[in-house]
């Protein structure tokens, strides 16, 4: 596993109960998670390589 994708995994460990979500790969962003509850509500979590961090996006109402 990439030392970022570690890093965006190790984030989502810290925030979340991990046997009460699904984690799927998202593409579209570097290292991206989708990561869905059992309410079917989505964010995305992946490695911003501008600031070099960990960032995440939360679904539109």
């Amino acid at each position: 596993m990439e030392e970022n994708e570690a890093k965006v995994m190790d984030w989502i460990d810290d925030h979340f109960i991990l046997n009460e979500i699904e984690i799927e790969d998202f593409p579209f962003f570097p290292n991206g998670k989708l990561i869905r509850d059992k309410n079917e509500e989505t964010m995305v979590v992946f490695w911003c390589v501008i600031y070099g961090r960990v960032d995440y996006r939360l679904q539109e109402a």
